[in-house]
């Protein structure tokens, strides 16, 4: 097994990301998607995977599914630090969580819990689930500190609590760059559920705005038309990260799966993977895509 290392990003200058929902309640066919998953990044070779919907618990079969993806890539020869932070569930039966798996040594990590916001009815009451942002600070060789943020925002949730988590998250990452300062990029990625297009129950354009307002840009968006990004619901295309999947065919093709750089310099690469349903070249996953980007760094 290679130690953990990304000793060759010194030689190329960027680093390679990739952002992926894993889909908690498939376990049936977690193996062999967490297999497609392991094959991707190491071809690749991916520096920094940002997975959210991580499981773990009795009614799943595994005590942490990232740990499992972790035990997949050490079989073929990559190792990969990996740091867990399990945001919602009963202990031991069923929990979900994000998590980071990187090539690149972990000097620590921050967790910050974001504002519940309901989610769930049962019996005519909301329930409303916690959700979670994290911080992992990388050692990149001679290019010092890299500060990485995974995050999950709420679906099926009101406005005012996806905007309640969303200032949250913001903030976190504001007042964590204050502490812990770094001359590389910022990257904020993960499922935000947010589609800049939606506008039913509310519009969602005004939450995509907000982020880019606070001095990120869109990764996948740098040097394509935004205004042509998965703009029809009623049709999926190479751009959607839901509705291009077979584990959730006939969903409405939305793009809420992104990952977000400030003090950009360069995008090398950029492009949804996993997307079977648009390109059925590639493996289904999950009821994502992901999205894969290299990043420049100065």
């Amino acid at each position: 097994m290679q130690p953990t290392q990304c000793n060759d990003v010194a030689d190329r200058g960027h680093l390679n990301f990739l952002s992926i929902n894993l889909l908690f309640s498939e376990t049936e066919t977690r193996d062999r998607r967490l297999d497609a998953i392991a094959q991707f990044v190491s071809d690749v070779p991916v520096d920094v995977i940002l997975l959210q919907e991580v499981a773990g618990g009795v009614l799943v079969g595994t005590a942490n599914s990232a740990f499992d993806l972790q035990g997949k890539l050490r079989d073929r020869g990559h190792g990969y630090d990996l740091q867990t932070a399990f945001e919602t569930g009963l202990p031991g039966l069923l929990a979900v969580a994000n998590a980071v798996l990187t090539r690149c040594e972990i000097d620590f990590k921050m967790v910050k819990r974001l504002p519940k916001a309901s989610e769930l009815e049962f019996k005519g009451h909301d329930i409303k689930l916690p959700r979670n942002a994290m911080m992992t600070r990388l050692n990149i060789p001679e290019f010092g500190k890299f500060n990485v943020y995974n995050t999950h925002l709420c679906a099926k949730c009101g406005a005012d609590e996806q905007n309640a988590q969303l200032e949250a998250l913001l903030t976190f990452v504001d007042e964590a760059e204050a502490f812990y300062p770094q001359i590389n990029p910022v990257v904020v990625g993960g499922d935000f559920n947010i589609d800049r297009f939606r506008v039913d129950p509310f519009a969602e354009g005004i939450f995509y705005n907000k982020i880019i307002n606070a001095g990120f840009a869109d990764a996948y968006a740098e040097g394509r038309p935004l205004e042509s990004l998965c703009s029809n619901t009623a049709i999926a295309d190479e751009h959607c990260t839901v509705g291009v999947s077979t584990l959730d065919a006939g969903d409405s093709a939305r793009r809420i799966d992104y990952i977000f750089v400030k003090e950009i310099t360069n995008i090398i690469e950029s492009r949804v993977v996993f997307n079977d349903l648009v390109d059925d070249s590639q493996p289904g996953v999950s009821d994502h895509a992901g999205v894969f980007v290299s990043i420049a760094l100065p």
